[in-house]
């Protein structure tokens, strides 16, 4: 499945917070004792902000919703994405219908057959714009455009770190947290793989999917999206440059090699023109289809595998006619196995 984050307006006005599930708190300025009005609550990740004009927004990871957990590492598909639409009208009544988009992560999960951090220690730029490394003591990267952000990170190693920073204060943990905790290190242990790599793109608006038919969540659900969905992330990681760790100098020229140091560091970009860098960039690509074994084709192939087959996966599924038995499977654990406070306290 694509989607990860989302956030989005619901429209319908007569909506009533869901107060039985989970509490709502009221900002107070501690200097003056005035409100804002704004609510703001949370349910097993996503945050629900009811402000004083009525307006309802509603944000969160909806992969980890459905896992009721803080974890997407794993694979989700169409099936898990209806679903988790189901559970949101059946327990917090969110009408998905109404649920109109204004933010959107679309991306999927990969599994390379080499360490992630090699490719992404030789990222370049996107288009014309660098990739930043925003989360210090991580592999992760960004380059942000105007509309949207192109980000690229290692997921295996992303969660190894949160496990080994929340067990470090295992001993100063409660009993509801250390369950919580215990159920959050299972999961990981049981459905992350290795070396898996994220790609995706986070729109910050909703342009370009809205031409595409994109409007309201379950939008998403469509099956004539997925073609339009693959299209677009294998052009936009086709716009990623980096340099090709299984580069062989052995046959190269001594020019060749000389231009390669120039081509392998991030900031020999950051000062061409934009024609110099067509031409630089057209060079470059040359160099690594004659001397490497193509890691970038490699990747792009494995991206549009992974989705095609989540997407096969759900062509039988029909949200009618699946029970609750059946969908449960589907789900890492269930809710009851852990209160949607104690996950937000914790992870």
């Amino acid at each position: 499945m694509l989607t990860d984050f989302v956030k989005f307006h619901y429209t319908d006005k007569n909506y009533e917070l869901p107060t039985d599930k989970t509490d709502f708190i009221i900002s107070v300025n501690n200097e003056t004792g005035e409100t804002d009005d704004k609510k703001e609550g949370e349910y097993f990740g996503m945050q629900i902000i009811k402000y004083a004009s009525g307006r309802i927004m509603v944000k969160g990871s909806v992969h980890k919703f459905f896992n009721r957990t803080d974890f997407n590492g794993n694979d989700f598909d169409m099936r898990n994405f209806s679903t988790a639409l189901q559970d949101l009208e059946t327990e917090i009544r969110v009408k998905p219908q109404c649920c109109r988009l204004e933010n959107i992560e679309i991306g999927v999960n990969i599994q390379l057959p080499f360490d992630p951090n090699k490719l992404l220690q030789n990222l370049l730029f996107h288009r014309s714009v660098e990739f930043n490394k925003t989360i210090s003591g991580s592999f992760y990267y960004q380059s942000a455009k105007r509309d949207y952000i192109i980000k690229i990170y290692n997921k295996t190693a992303q969660y190894e770190k949160k496990l080994k920073k929340i067990a470090e204060n295992q001993n100063f943990m409660k009993p509801h947290e250390k369950k919580a905790f215990s159920l959050f290190k299972k999961t990981v242990n049981e459905h992350l793989q290795p070396n898996t790599l994220r790609f995706e793109i986070k729109f910050l608006k909703m342009n370009l999917l809205n031409d595409l038919g994109i409007m309201y969540l379950p939008d998403i659900a469509k099956p004539e999206m997925m073609i339009p969905l693959k299209n677009l992330l294998l052009k936009e990681f086709q716009e990623v440059c980096f340099y090709d760790y299984t580069m062989d100098q052995t046959n190269m020229k001594n020019s060749e090699i000389n231009k390669l140091k120039d081509y392998r560091n991030p900031n020999y970009w950051v000062n061409l023109n934009k024609k110099d860098k067509y031409y630089h960039k057209k060079k470059f690509q040359e160099m690594t289809l004659k001397y490497s074994q193509n890691v970038k084709a490699k990747v792009s192939e494995l991206i549009k595998q992974k989705i095609e087959k989540l997407s096969e996966k759900s062509l039988d599924f029909s949200t009618d006619n699946c029970n609750e038995n059946e969908k449960q499977k589907f789900r890492l654990f269930d809710r009851s196995d852990i209160g949607s406070k104690s996950l937000n306290d914790i992870l």
